[in-house]
């Protein structure tokens, strides 16, 4: 039996970029039992009470910050929902890339359908004088809804608008309309839901909009009446020319409706007060529902007018607008352990060898576009997934290179595992263009002062822990607090035997007193400090050569951060468990107190 949480609000995303790549298909359990919920049950379900769905609000220098950079809910999970406060938060942003075949972030208008109309219409038949009305009802609209699917890896089958179809319209003989057909769009599992404010222009107040046409009197009240009734024939004059003394039905019809617009204009704003904000994470089951855009009702045809005075209504009602809504989609790759490293560092020759995807690797420098999702087979059949993320090169959050445009795919990782080339040049420092040809005064003045001492700077100097320091300083400026995580280091390109052994030996001295160091600054500061040692393998991902040590590694830190969230899990389930036999008894009590008044009286 289908178990469905409706509740109102939804509203519209447009779309932005076609920038998709194609990333192998991610396989997930599949869960036949459909649940659909509405963005509002949804979003009070959630523990986090985010409220805010377009910006991340400021952080507050005395807020204790998280292990590794995110917020939690009360029973210890990461908010993945909330924005990163080292970078650009903007749409616009997000949204500037574009050319790319794989969209990861959109931006997209939804709409509920429109209600039918509902007819004017009397019984006709031989003999039979003064029918009765018999105008069926319109259908209700179509509701857009979100559906998950493991089998999509992108957003770019999303349109830019996604409208549902509208209500058919009522017919005579009490005829109803069926409700309109609603549209499922399937989204990615791993997928953050955001209402925004909707980016229409509107109209300049200096020049104005179109002077409309002058009316009449009569042509205009015809026009707006138009808009919410349907009037039989020539009864447009029929209130104009009533007999006095006379009752006009209509009007008391109007006030009807109108307080019964009201009501429903009303419900909507309660249930719009907080936005749509949907976390599709990895606990969602596969095919879960998530309505984002309700249709509107139908309208109700003369027979809901018939009294016993108004023995028949010549009017009608329209059905009403379906709901609209401005949504932006992002996709946050889910992976177990998220390969970061600079371009050309052999993350995709790693991935190839370690799992079952097939990353475009060659004999020549180039840097992957779009991220890949590997899967590692254990021998007792466990997995693992990592994803390979395109590379970063110093100066990233200048917007140099790819930038930060793929860094949300790591976000989801519980292991950051940085894939750094050991068999770099030894002493030679690499110049990135835009960086290094721009230095403010104070890098100037140090560096005179470092050229003094030219020789100790060259014994202690190693491209591979530069290219790590490079990795921490742009996961840092991406999201703070991102480096804490659970880590480890693939010191790739070990079968170089001219440089590699002479790296690796400076390079773990290098990063274990960088590491201690790290640590004690985050003590200092009131931060909570990293409480794992980091972990350098040496490896050939050419050759595939130690290549079982460094998963097993993984799978004992995987295993540790999943047996967490489990935990945390755990406390989530009793905890609503708790809330809901609270509610439960205290509304048996306001029945007994309800009972007992009663009795009294």
């Amino acid at each position: 039996m289908h178990k469905v949480f409706r509740s109102g609000a939804a509203q519209g995303l447009q779309f932005s970029t076609r920038a998709c790549y194609r990333a192998h298909p991610l396989s997930y359990p599949h869960v036949h039992n459909q649940r659909v919920f509405s963005a509002f049950s949804i979003a009070h379900s959630r523990g986090t009470g985010t409220t805010d769905t377009s910006e991340h609000p400021n952080h507050h220098p005395d807020e204790e910050v998280p292990v590794d950079g995110w917020k939690r809910t009360v029973d210890g999970l990461p908010d993945y929902t909330a924005e990163p406060r080292g970078r650009a938060k903007g749409v616009e942003w997000k949204l500037r890339a574009k050319g790319r075949n794989f969209v990861d972030f959109c931006r997209i208008k939804v709409s509920g359908g429109q209600g039918g109309d509902g007819c004017v219409s009397f019984h006709r038949e031989k003999f039979v004088a003064f029918g009765q009305p018999n105008g069926g009802n319109g259908g209700r609209g179509g509701n857009v809804i979100f559906e998950t699917s493991s089998n999509e890896t992108s957003l770019q089958h999303i349109p830019h608008t996604a409208a549902a179809p509208r209500g058919v319209h009522g017919k005579g003989s009490l005829m109803h309309g069926h409700a309109g057909k609603d549209l499922i769009i399937k989204v990615p599992l791993g997928t953050i839901i955001r209402e925004v404010p909707s980016p229409e222009k509107e109209a300049d107040p200096e020049i104005g909009e179109a002077e409309p046409l002058e009316l009449g009197e009569l042509e205009a009240h015809d026009r707006e009446m138009s808009k919410r009734w349907v009037l039989y024939p020539r009864l447009t004059n029929a209130w104009t020319t009533l007999p006095e003394g006379k009752v006009n039905y209509f009007e008391e019809a109007r006030a009807w409706i109108a307080e019964e617009d009201r009501i429903v204009e009303a419900r909507r704003a309660a249930m719009s007060k907080k936005p749509l904000l949907l976390d599709v994470n990895e606990h969602t089951a596969d095919e879960t529902q998530f309505l984002v855009a309700r249709g509107g009702g139908g309208g109700y045809g003369n027979p809901h007018f018939l009294t016993t005075q108004n023995r028949a209504p010549k009017y009608a009602t329209r059905g009403r607008e379906g709901q609209t809504r401005w949504l932006t989609l992002e996709l946050k790759t889910i992976a177990d352990a998220g390969l970061v490293g600079l371009p050309n560092a052999g993350k995709s020759t790693f991935l190839q060898a370690v799992s079952n995807a097939h990353p475009a690797i060659a004999p020549y420098p180039f840097t992957t576009l779009n991220p890949y999702i590997g899967t590692v087979d254990y021998s007792d059949s466990y997995q693992v997934k990592v994803a390979d993320i395109p590379g970063l090169i110093r100066g990233a959050h200048r917007n140099i290179g790819l930038g930060h445009s793929f860094l949300r795919h790591v976000e989801r990782s519980k292991v950051l595992v940085y894939v750094v080339d050991i068999a770099a040049e030894f002493g030679v420092r690499r110049q990135v263009k835009g960086v290094d040809d721009w230095k403010s005064e104070d890098e100037e003045t140090m560096q005179a002062t470092q050229s003094q001492d030219s020789t100790e700077v060259a014994e202690e100097y190693s491209q591979p822990f530069e290219d790590w320091k490079t990795l921490l300083d742009e996961l840092e400026a991406y999201q703070p607090g991102l480096t804490r995580r659970p880590s480890m280091i693939v010191a790739n390109k070990a079968d170089v035997t001219e440089v590699a052994p002479k790296n690796l030996q400076l390079f773990q001295k290098l990063v274990h007193e960088e590491w201690a160091k790290r640590r004690v600054e985050s003590t200092n500061s009131g931060e909570l400090p990293s409480n794992h040692e980091i972990k350098i393998i040496p490896v050939s991902a050419k050759y595939k050569k130690n290549i079982v040590k460094v998963t097993s590694i993984l799978r004992e830190i995987v295993e540790l951060e999943k047996a967490k969230e489990a935990a945390a899990m755990k406390r989530k389930e009793l905890r609503e468990q708790h809330e809901e036999e609270e509610a439960l008894a205290l509304k048996a009590t306001r029945r007994n107190i309800l009972n007992d008044t009663k009795a009294e009286e």
